[in-house]
């Protein structure tokens, strides 16, 4: 009875090693078919986002010629006259940006450098740059 159980048993593991190459063998199918179906779907995925993205990207845009605008206007401003100090509309343009979340917070950094005492025209000459790394053209 022993006997028998043990050739039972070694039975028993010589069907597990055989069965393991199968295993393996649709392990590796299976692998193979979830990467292609995930790769599908990040595309589905990708293609739904896509006028989102656009549309986020837009607005960046807008902002980003928003505060050239005022950038430059603030530059005319101080050009014209000689008694020059910041204008309210440059101010409140800060003050209403930086509640905006998506606005960049280096830009704000700039605008805050600005208020304290830094010349514009190191921002105004910056804006083809800025303009380069915020803007999607």
């Amino acid at each position: 009875m022993i006997e028998q159980l043990k050739a039972k048993l070694k039975e028993l593991e010589i069907k597990k090693q055989e069965l393991q190459p199968k295993v393996n063998k649709i392990e590796a199918e299976k692998a193979e078919e979830i990467q292609g179906i995930n790769k599908k779907y990040a595309h589905l995925i990708q293609d739904a986002k896509i006028e989102v993205i656009e549309f986020e990207q837009k607005i960046m845009n807008d902002l980003i010629d928003l505060f050239s605008k005022v950038i430059m206007d603030e530059f005319e401003a101080k050009r014209s006259t000689s008694e020059y100090s910041l204008t309210e509309n440059f101010k409140e343009f800060r003050d209403k940006v930086s509640r905006i979340e998506f606005f960049p917070k280096a830009l704000v950094e700039r605008l805050d450098k600005v208020i304290n005492g830094d010349p514009i025209e190191n921002v105004a000459y910056d804006l083809q740059k800025i303009e380069a790394e915020f803007k999607n053209l």
